[in-house]
């Protein structure tokens, strides 16, 4: 029986979200000892707010955001990077030591992990999922025994980083398997009163309900009484309150969402930002997506990626934002492209393969 540890972090839904898909894979599997803990959180949770905070924040200051992204790449060489390496370290080892982990997982960059021996003062096998379709250098130690990837591309990129291609699996991301489940579009245009015969522009502000202009944008496309518009607000309570104040006939408006898969299966493009998680999500059901304005970092590689493959449209402003989901909700020919784009991207049962090969690996 393996002991299965799991690090995550709270920035975003989205680590955590993979290191669930991921503890369900393995239980699914029969290997139910399973733990996940957000590091972050339990070593230094003050800290760890206040990192919160500036990440939410990020999207009002992108530039100095973009600063400390591809800033911190530089310092990965540096002995800079040592205070990083030891962070949650003290509290990953106390749990090590009661756990006694078999392995661990990471879907943040924990390079604490590497520090931790089992109990014969042995290394403890790392696997890295990356969680984005680009790959930070604080993801890269040639310690790690295995890294899980999104693409093609990011496996020339790691072996330019001098990472062997035995040790990278392109898997893609792992998410829900709702995602992956074919369900009857016409009972969902019920469950949630839409109408037949009437397109759904998804707008998903994230998380943290971030998206600005929001109240602009659904304004001036609810104008158009042939689209429908859903938005999930996520936790912004303010924000749902306020929208649902429009009185917009053909806006329906949602706060955090469980089935949130439901919606993406039924709508015909998504207005989102481009955190890895989403954009992997996007892909399973082939939503084409406009990107809203990405911040520097990576959020801003996901996009360009996207961008790059067919399979988005990047929008900087509330006008681009508007004009080009009015543009290709009206062309047919644009959505079916993106979408055979978007097949084309996607890796099926990514949590799956990861556990099939981690647990191989383990064995050997």
């Amino acid at each position: 029986m393996l002991n299965i540890l799991i690090t995550t972090a709270p920035f975003g839904n989205g680590h955590k979200m993979v290191a669930t898909a991921l503890k369900n894979a393995f239980i699914n599997k029969g290997y139910t000892n399973v733990f996940v803990v957000d590091l972050f959180t339990e070593a230094h949770p003050k800290i760890t707010e206040t990192i919160k905070k500036a990440y939410i924040k990020s999207y009002d200051f992108g530039e100095a955001y973009s600063k400390i992204y591809y800033g911190s790449e530089k310092l990965t060489d540096m002995k800079v990077i040592e205070l990083y390496r030891n962070f949650g370290y003290k509290k990953l080892d106390e749990i090590a030591r009661q756990f006694q982990p078999n392995l661990i997982i990471n879907t943040f960059p924990i390079l604490s992990s590497l520090k931790v021996k089992d109990k014969n003062n042995k290394n403890i096998p790392v696997f890295n999922i990356v969680t984005d379709f680009y790959v930070h250098k604080l993801w890269i130690s040639e310690e790690i025994d295995k890294f899980y990837i999104a693409t093609n591309e990011l496996q020339e990129e790691m072996k330019k980083m001098n990472i062997p291609v035995e040790k990278t699996v392109v898997s893609g991301i792992p998410i829900r398997d709702a995602f992956e489940e074919v369900e009857n579009i016409a009972n969902l245009y019920k469950k949630y009163n839409f109408r037949k015969g009437k397109k759904i522009v998804l707008i998903n502000s994230g998380a943290f309900g971030v998206f600005r202009s929001i109240k602009n944008v659904c304004v001036e496309l609810c104008k158009d009484r042939s689209i429908q518009v859903a938005v999930v607000c996520g936790n912004n309570t303010a924000q749902k309150e306020s929208l649902e104040s429009l009185g917009l006939r053909n806006l329906k408006v949602f706060g955090f969402t469980e089935n949130i898969d439901e919606l993406y299966k039924i709508s015909s493009c998504m207005i989102t930002k481009s955190g890895g998680i989403t954009l992997s999500e996007a892909l399973a059901v082939q939503i084409p997506l406009i990107i809203i304005k990405p911040v520097p970092g990576q959020e801003k590689e996901n996009a360009l990626y996207f961008e790059k493959k067919g399979a988005a449209i990047i929008a900087n402003n509330t006008f681009q934002i508007i004009n080009s989901t009015k543009e290709l909700i009206k062309n047919p020919d644009m959505l079916n492209a993106m979408r055979k784009n978007m097949r084309k991207m996607y890796y099926k049962s990514s949590s799956e393969k990861i556990v099939d090969d981690v647990v191989e690996s383990i064995e050997k």
